[in-house]
């Protein structure tokens, strides 16, 4: 076999993924070790030049990283640690994703990965009442590429409400927010679009063709992020208040937010369009670092939450 098909083919057996030993290479080809480290140092040199993957040599054996060993380390390392600080997944899962994003790297990255997780890996508390997501998460999203209505039973936090009842809906968005994904649907109990928490689906019963929607009728993933904390619910409002301690808590909080006015004091005043049910929470956590100033109707409801909580107190 000449050497450009020979390089050719083993070009072609590392962009499958498969990782080459040197000395099956050289016995396939009947060529010398020599010969084959040539091969390779071709190979090498054809990668670097048009910035392509690299090509990574291990006691004997040759593979293509996906870009750099040390990228893919870094983006393995960053999503870990969101997965781990999320506590969204029960341990088996949990353990199955970390392990599946670090499979694709060599195995002297796979064992520093593990060292550099360990501490997380131990100090991991997922939710209470933590239950396998990975299988649903999975089925509603499918639902939504597909246009499918969902028949499911669905426990709610609402009180009164103490077991599962069937919903018909469709979803159309899924994310994941503050411990918990999230699908929002459109939904025939609610008659219009509602968010369901994905671990609160008790079970699918059941797929039905749905509706193909125009994007400007699909929920608005955008405004959510915009304007909603913690609660997709209340008007969207224009409000603004003081702020005493670090401003950028507060901007990061609240997207779109921006200073209006800085005092001497270091303080700030900051205004925000928000979905005010949810935004409430966050004003109250804030306590005296705070003072809200518009509008006047905040203003009273903070006041008033404010005295009941004071009067649970005396």
């Amino acid at each position: 076999m000449q050497s450009n098909q020979r390089i050719a083919e083993l070009m072609v057996q590392l962009m499958a993924g498969k990782t080459l030993q040197a000395e099956k290479i050289a016995a396939k080809y009947a060529v010398s070790e020599r010969t084959s480290q040539r091969d390779f140092a071709y190979i090498r040199r054809a990668l670097s030049e048009y910035t392509v993957r690299n090509l990574i040599e291990e006691h004997g054996t040759y593979r293509l990283s996906r870009r750099s060993e040390e990228t893919d380390a870094e983006m393995v390392l960053a999503m870990s640690n969101i997965l781990l600080g999320s506590r969204a997944l029960n341990q088996t899962e949990l353990s199955g994703t970390l392990d599946y994003l670090s499979s694709g790297l060599s195995p002297v990255m796979q064992d520093a990965m593990r060292q550099q997780l360990t501490p997380s890996r131990g100090s991991y508390v997922p939710l209470s009442r933590s239950k396998p997501l990975l299988h649903v998460l999975r089925e509603v999203a499918s639902c939504i590429t597909q246009n499918q209505r969902m028949v499911f039973t669905y426990r709610s936090s609402r009180p009164g409400e103490t077991h599962a009842q069937v919903h018909h809906a469709q979803p159309v968005a899924l994310f994941f927010e503050t411990y918990y994904f999230y699908v929002a649907m459109l939904s025939e109990e609610h008659a219009g679009y509602w968010l369901y928490r994905l671990d609160r689906i008790q079970a699918i019963q059941e797929k039905l063709p749905g509706e193909k929607l125009d994007y400007d009728e699909r929920y608005s993933l955008q405004e959510h992020r915009n304007y909603a904390y913690l609660l997709d619910s209340g008007s969207l409002t224009r409000i603004r208040f003081r702020y005493y301690n670090y401003v950028q808590t507060a901007l990061d909080h609240f997207p779109g937010s921006r200073v209006i006015r800085e005092y001497p004091d270091g303080s700030y005043v900051i205004e925000a369009y928000v979905k005010i049910d949810g935004a409430v929470l966050w004003l109250l956590s804030q306590g005296a670092g705070l003072r809200v100033l518009s509008p006047v109707s905040l203003v009273d409801r903070m006041r008033a939450m404010l005295q009941a909580t004071l009067e649970q107190y005396e």
